[in-house]
């Protein structure tokens, strides 16, 4: 037989040949891989080939499981609770700046007349430190006084003494009473400048 003609048989035909030429060899080959099979089944019974009856079972547990939903309570607020919370809510409101200081005009600028301290009874005391160490001087301070006459906030501005003086003096003027500026008979919002002196006697 010619090279070409076995060149032109099927995969099917030249199997076949082959089993024909080498029928012993291949029925004891065959045999010998049923054989490992079965002995491979039976040592390990628990293979399982269908995976998907594991899946349903999963699935349908998750199905049958049930989502209890938290259960909100309302709790009665007592009075000492509504207090602290009236306590937080003031504090906050300390802690932002009053709108008007933004507003606030120099009383001078805008012929407006000064207010007028109605508390001049308190006066800044002196620091033992600053007293200590012999400081005198003058330092200014910037005051914002609200159209009903209550300060809305003090700061020192220009030079400085130290040992204390200013936040003794910023304190002592933040507890001060003025009577309100006004302008065309209308009080308002006016900021200050107010030197304060320390002298030793």
């Amino acid at each position: 037989m010619s090279e070409h003609t076995l060149q032109n048989r099927s995969f099917g035909q030249k199997v076949y040949r082959f089993v024909d030429r080498y029928r012993m060899n291949t029925f004891v080959t065959l045999s010998a891989v049923i054989q490992l099979l079965v002995v491979i089944f039976w040592r390990n019974p628990e293979i399982n080939f269908n995976k998907l009856d594991k899946l349903v079972d999963e699935v349908a547990f998750i199905d049958n499981v049930n989502i209890i939903e938290p259960v909100t309570e309302t709790v009665d607020v007592d009075d000492g609770e509504i207090e602290l919370t009236t306590k937080i809510e003031k504090k906050i409101k300390k802690k932002q700046p009053d709108p008007r200081i933004s507003g606030a005009k120099d009383a001078m600028n805008i012929g407006a007349t000064t207010p007028v301290d109605l508390s001049p009874n308190i006066k800044p005391p002196y620091t033992d430190e600053a007293r200590a160490a012999g400081v005198t001087g003058t330092i200014t301070l910037e005051v914002i006084i609200a159209d009903t006459g209550e300060v809305l906030r003090v700061r020192s501005v220009g030079k400085k003494l130290g040992y204390g003086l200013e936040a003794a003096a910023i304190r002592s003027y933040r507890r001060k009473k003025f009577s309100p500026s006004m302008i065309s008979g209308k009080p308002l919002t006016v900021k200050v400048f107010i030197p304060v002196r320390f002298t030793l006697k």
